[in-house]
């Protein structure tokens, strides 16, 4: 059974979209129905390597014809006229296309889109992950040019600044709020709560002061950050376990991948526990092994780690150290909500000290964290 949000992309739906539905409201089967209506002759879809399988699962319960490739493998293919593409997390490619941070990801498809006008479902949760070019390169990829310059100077202004010899574009105080009504007039939105009844969201932060005193023995800024935010970590195993007395599965999410491995060590003297960081193989297996055959485990993600996976079988979601990306942090707080099993949710922070606080403080506030901009002075 297809939820309205879904009906309309069975039948006659556009052919270029931007899909912004919120994590957990069924955009795969969106496109799965999509492609079905006379466009999955040789339709390609595009995805994050650990859910590859996922995906192919889908178009086979869908009946749907396409052939399923990481975005490190589309890397790899030359642009070819398929009969039509869809891009799973399309903000992974949305890199400024006009100026000299354009991705490898964002290049390729870029030629893609360029050479061959052919039907497109961008698919993402985060359209904008971190400034105002990301939407205009999504729109371009659309179909939907903006002069550049003209998109600079609507969301852009040049500022000088003591550390810099020339002044340069930043975007503006308000861009986020301009971008937003941009995006509305150009993209699918959906959200969880336009779907069903959300069930309650409890969220909590835990003081968790570590051992010992920090001892600042660098000079550059960004590593005494690292080295202060990850001294923070030296503790916290016992209240993560302390919250696991009130759940049977918990999925623990912590920055950095040393920290996921010593969490992972420790907690797994308790209870089954898994672990999924950059490194590991077979994320997808273990993901969806954790999520449907485990009865009580936790479960230590790496905090990039937040997009394109179920844990809906999950209760608890705890934040030991939190990434510097907004679009990570979202992420993450979708995976436990899905709409084919929403239940109660609870989320807890652990913060350790100034270093903690102020990642999960500026990350609240919807922007990203940069270590080199922090001082020992901030509260």
């Amino acid at each position: 059974m297809l939820y309205k949000h879904q009906q309309k992309y069975a039948n006659g739906y556009k052919d270029k979209e931007l899909v912004v539905h919120e994590g957990g409201s069924g955009k795969t089967i969106c496109a799965c129905v999509w492609l079905k209506d006379n466009r999955d002759d040789d339709a390609l879809v595009i995805c994050p390597k650990r859910v590859v399988k996922k995906w192919q699962e889908a178009l086979a319960v869908w009946g749907t014809k396409a052939t399923v490739v990481s975005k490190e493998n589309f890397k790899k293919l030359e642009p070819k006229k398929w009969s039509a593409l869809v891009v799973d997390e399309a903000d992974e490619f949305a890199s400024p296309l006009y100026t000299k941070q354009r991705s490898q990801l964002s290049t390729y498809l870029f030629n893609q889109v360029n050479k061959y006008d052919v039907p497109i479902l961008l698919m993402t949760a985060t359209p904008i992950r971190s400034n105002p070019y990301n939407l205009h390169t999504l729109l371009a990829f659309k179909g939907h040019y903006i002069e550049w310059k003209k998109w600079r100077n609507a969301f852009f202004e040049q500022v000088s600044r003591p550390y810099l010899k020339f002044p340069t574009w930043m975007p503006k105080a308000d861009w986020r709020e301009n971008v937003a009504t941009v995006l509305k007039n150009h993209a699918d939105i959906v959200n969880l709560k336009d779907i069903t009844e959300l069930p309650p969201l409890y969220v909590e932060t835990i003081k968790t002061p570590p051992k010992g005193h920090f001892i600042n023995e660098w000079i550059e800024p960004k590593k005494t950050f690292v080295e202060r935010h990850k001294f923070e970590q030296n503790d916290k195993v016992k209240y993560i376990k302390e919250v696991g007395k009130n759940f049977r599965k918990i999925i623990v999410v912590a920055y950095y991948r040393e920290e996921v491995e010593r969490l992972n060590k420790e907690l797994s003297k308790e209870r089954e526990t898994f672990m999924v960081h950059g490194g590991t193989k077979n994320q997808e297996d273990i993901l969806k092994y954790a999520n449907e055959k485990s009865e009580e485990c936790y479960l230590v993600v790496q905090a990039s780690l937040g997009c394109a996976w179920d844990g809906d079988t999950f209760s608890a979601l705890v934040f030991t150290s939190m990434s510097y990306a907004v679009r990570d942090y979202v992420q993450m707080t979708y995976r436990m909500r899905r709409i084919h099993n929403m239940h109660p949710a609870h989320h807890y922070h652990l913060i350790a000290g100034k270093a903690d606080k102020v990642v999960y403080d500026t990350i609240k506030k919807g922007k990203k964290f940069i270590p080199s901009l922090w001082n020992d002075s901030q509260e």
